[in-house]
Parts: C-alpha cells; structure tokens; sequence
C-alpha cells in the first residue's frame, strides 16, 4: 500500500519502511493508514468545477456525434427525441466564465415593470432588504484581479490620496470626507461597489503605457468586467454610478469610442434608476439620505452624469435630447470647501435661475457651462424655430449669455492663485460659443440666402474668429501652468475640444487667407496639444485629425 502522501500526490512510492524515499527525501512524516484524508475546500470546489467543465463538454459533443438531418426545416425540428429536448449548440464555457455562474440578482423587478404598484401596492419593504443586498458570493472570486490591482491598504490609501488630488479637483463627486472616514473605521464593512469604485480611481489616475492601446489595459478590461457583473447582479448603488462616470471620463479621456459614447448612456440610466435626479416620481432606491453631506454628494453626482453626457456628445454633436435638464429652481452644487468639511453652515447655495454674475466656485461654474451646452444643442437639434430671423434672434440671445459667462470666468481666472482649477469651465464655455456660430458659419449648412441670413453668417464667422483668439491664449496659459509633468495630471480631458476646433478653424483660416498670424496661432495650438497628449490620448487623436485636415486643404490647393 502507498502512502497517504504518495497516493494524495498520484507519486509512486516505494512502500518502504519507516518511511518512503520520496518521504524521506522530502524530509515528512510518512502516513501509511488506511485512513483517506478529508478532501479540503478547495480540492472539492476544484473538482465541482471539473465536473462542470466534463458536462458541458459532453453536452457540446452530443450535437457533434448526432446524425445530422439532411434538410431541417422547422417541421423536422419541431418534434424531437426526449434525450435531446432543449439541446441546443454546445454549452462549454470557458473557464473564466464561472465567476458569471455565480451571480445572483435579488432586484426586485416589479420595481421598473410596475413602479406605481410598487409604491402602491406596499412593496417597500422590498427595497429595504435590497438595501443590504451588497454582497454576493460571486465577488470572492471575480473580484481576485481586482484585489490584485488595489493592492493593501498602504496601496488603496496612496490611490485615494492621488485621486483626491488631482481628477477630484474638477470633477468634485465623491466625498472626500465620508470616504477617509470610512475607510479609518475598524468596523465598516466595504461591499464590493466600493472595491469597484476603489479600481476606477486607479483607472482614471493612470497614464496607459505607450507600448499598448488604452483599452487594452489590464485594470480597464478588470473595470469594465467588475461593473457589468455589478449591473448583471442587479447592484444599486451609488458607489456603482460613480464608477461608471469615471470609466465614462477614462475612455472619453484616451478616446475609447464608441465605449465613452455608450457608458456615458449608461450613466444617465443608472442615475435615473437610482432616483437621485431630482424628479419627485422617480423610485428612491438608495433611501433618504443620513445626512447632508450625502444629499450634496447625491446632488454632485447627478451633475456629474449631466456634464459627462454633454461633454461626449458635443464633439459629434449627436447629443440626444432628453427631459432631464435642469430647471430654474434646481440647485447648483454648494462651494467645495463647505461640502468637504462637512459643514452646513458655510454653504453658498445658489440656483440655476441665479445671474452669472453671482461668485461661485469651479465646479458649479462647470454646471452652468454645461446648462448652456443643452441650450445650444437644444436650439441646434430641438424643436425646430419656423421663422429664420427669430432663430437668428434667438442665437444672438445665447451669444451674448454664453460670452458673459467667458467674460466672468476669464477675471476669475486672473484674480485666482489656482488657474488650472477653472480651466474645465473656461473651456467648455469656449466650446459652447465654437458650437453655436459654427452651425451659422458655413453656407452649406441651414443658412438660406435672405440677407438676415447673410448677416448671421458674417457674425458668426467674427465669433469664431474672436473664440479661436481667447482659445490660444487660454491654451498657451495652460501650457506656462504645466510645466512639471505631473502638473498634466491635473488637467481635465474637457480642454482638448476647445483647443482642436480653434485649431481647425485656424487651419481653415491659412487655407483660404494665407495670413502669417494665423499660421503661428495653428502652431501654437498644435504644440499644446501634442504636449497635453502625453495625459490624455483624445489630444492626440485630435492631432491626428488636425493633420489630415491640413493634408486634405494642401492637396485642394495643389489641385486647384
């Protein structure tokens, strides 16, 4: 008889006594009983997971030994053999797959299918054990990549700690506050939506190799997987939309289309789901906030999904409009420095109805931005104005609100010791003004041939060439606040638009000019970008298009 070593290990022994050689060499007690050693955990799940795999293997051979019928036709397939009922194309599933196995999704679905019966009907209580429902078997498993990026805790703190001082500074969502807090606790139980929200930080902190493509980034891929298990499990939490948003911003970042295109959707959806967009019918799934700090960053969150949905769209200027814009009553997120401390008492509350003119901080500047963009986009892609000289009237309108917002931020910027801190809402405002004359400044557009049509156009090429003048300067100030490479770390992916639609306009510009001062200025801005691009790669994607535009008007030259 064997060993219980040698017969555990499927080694051949040499049955020798007191002891085997193998045993002997390997310096163990040799164990000749007749005794089996109880299989361990993980020897029983391993071999659960070999009987699955065994299963699907045969179930997948079973159509593959079958006789096939010459002609199936749906009378043929209609009746089949007991043994083959439901059978369908093979089954095997790889073994990453199993995590998938695991998942268990306890939403209630009466919730979305019949929101009024559920509140009606007193299925409350429903949401109040879902509440808890945070954990699940799947995660010890699915959730060992992501382990492995976070790190210990010495890790997750330095990734807090870098997110908080940079990517938070413009897009102010999590609670700084409640999340140290948190984590200092001994007795706080961290789910894994907050796990996944740890990884998007390091995600949206990191700069991915030049050897690989951004979405072919290990953490990414784990990102990306992490929250569509959350999604498939039927997790609802806050934690989840944050992350979303910074995965939105990652890819939006280093130009992952169309991903940036469909998560920034999805973040809407989500947000919407969770009922923390301000519209009295919709389900509160997370419960009355504990406090108000929570209510606030509740409040920033959901701005958060408004501007990033903006913000992606604006480029293709598909933005689809929705009722979710805000109204003149909806509050604009307090000042930073009250809602991270934590008091009350030193919020600056104002309203979406407040004049510009009013003091307000980054953040909520990047709200006001942001409500001009959907005016814009509304006035572009909306109702449709029947009158041309009342649409002209109208863009005249949003022209003049839109430049004193500029003007507003622009002293802001020069009486601020921070500069980099407005550059997210300066340039989305100069991007804003970019998208409005551009739909009036090419002939070929909806402008008709009236002479108030005439006029509009010959305005809107001025606003263009007045924007694209601030823009070079704004980008040039940038460049001279960024001289350490990990200032860039600190710049928003927001600025790059601005900086390539004065760029193209500028090289529209030495086409059909040829004037020196607008060669310099392309140069210019062609410089910042290239040296922005080390950060985020949607910069040098513009480059790119930048480069053809140019090669494409030196060949319509050469042909002409």
């Amino acid at each position: 008889m064997a060993c219980v070593s040698c017969r555990k290990q499927k080694r051949k022994c040499n049955k020798a006594l007191p002891a085997c050689a193998l045993c002997e060499r390997m310096n163990r007690h040799c164990d000749y009983s007749d005794a089996s050693p109880a299989p361990t955990s993980e020897e029983f799940n391993a071999l659960s997971m070999k009987v699955i795999e065994l299963e699907s293997r045969l179930n997948g051979n079973h159509s593959m030994i079958s006789p096939p019928t010459t002609y199936r036709t749906p009378s043929s397939t209609a009746i089949s053999a007991p043994d083959s009922l439901g059978a369908g194309g093979p089954s095997y599933n790889h073994p990453q797959d199993y995590a998938w196995q695991g998942l268990q999704n306890k939403f209630p679905a009466i919730a979305v299918l019949d929101k009024e019966t559920f509140k009606d009907g007193g299925y409350g209580y429903l949401i109040s054990q879902y509440q808890g429902y945070l954990k699940y078997p799947y995660i010890a498993f699915a959730a060992k990549d992501v382990l492995e990026h976070l790190g210990d805790g010495n890790s997750v703190t330095a990734i807090a700690n870098e997110y908080f001082a940079t990517v938070h500074l413009w897009m102010p969502i999590v609670s700084q506050k409640r999340l140290m807090v948190d984590m200092r606790n001994p007795h706080w139980e961290a789910g894994p939506d907050f796990a996944l929200l740890l990884l998007c930080m390091k995600l949206i902190i990191s700069r991915p190799p030049d050897s690989i493509e951004s979405y072919q980034t290990l953490i990414y891929v784990s990102a990306k997987r992490f929250i569509a298990m959350a999604e498939a499990s039927g997790t609802v939490s806050l934690f989840v939309l944050q992350a979303g948003l910074l995965i939105t911003w990652y890819e939006y970042g280093q130009a992952i289309y169309p991903a940036a295109w469909m998560s920034a959707g999805w973040c809407v959806r989500y947000g919407n789901l969770l009922g923390i967009n301000g519209h009295s019918e919709t389900l509160e799934l997370l419960g009355r906030p504990s406090t108000w700090t929570e209510l606030e960053e509740r409040r920033r969150t959901w701005w958060g999904v408004l501007i990033t949905d903006k913000i992606v769209s604006i480029g293709s200027q598909g933005h689809i409009l929705t009722n979710q814009e805000p109204n003149a009553d909806t509050p604009l997120p307090v000042n930073d420095s009250a809602w991270e401390q934590g008091e009350l008492s030193l919020a600056v509350q104002r309203l979406v109805s407040n004049p510009l003119s009013d003091a307000v901080e980054p953040f909520p500047r990047l709200c006001q931005a942001s409500i001009l963009v959907g005016k814009v986009l509304n006035h572009h892609h909306g109702t449709p104005i029947p009158s041309d000289v009342l649409k002209f009237g109208l863009a005249n309108q949003l022209y003049i609100e839109i430049s004193i917002l500029a003007r507003k931020l622009n002293e802001e910027a020069e009486n601020t010791q921070d500069f980099l801190s407005l550059t997210a809402p300066l340039s989305l405002t100069y991007s804003t003004l970019c998208v409005l004359c551009e739909e009036y400044s090419c002939p070929a557009g909806s402008i008709t041939s009236s002479p108030e049509a005439a006029e509009m156009q010959i305005k809107a090429i001025d606003g263009l060439k007045t924007v694209a003048g601030s823009i070079v300067a704004f980008a040039d100030r940038i460049s001279l606040a960024t001289q350490n490479p990990q200032d860039l770390d600190r710049l928003s992916p927001i600025i790059m638009e601005c900086m390539y639609t004065a760029a193209a306009n500028y090289a529209w510009l030495v086409r059909e000019s040829g004037d020196e001062s607008y060669q310099i200025a392309l140069d210019s801005l062609r410089h910042c970008l290239r040296k922005f691009g080390t950060r985020w790669r949607n910069a040098a994607e513009y480059l790119r298009i930048l480069e053809a535009k140019e090669f494409t008007y030196a060949v319509g030259s050469a042909a002409s």
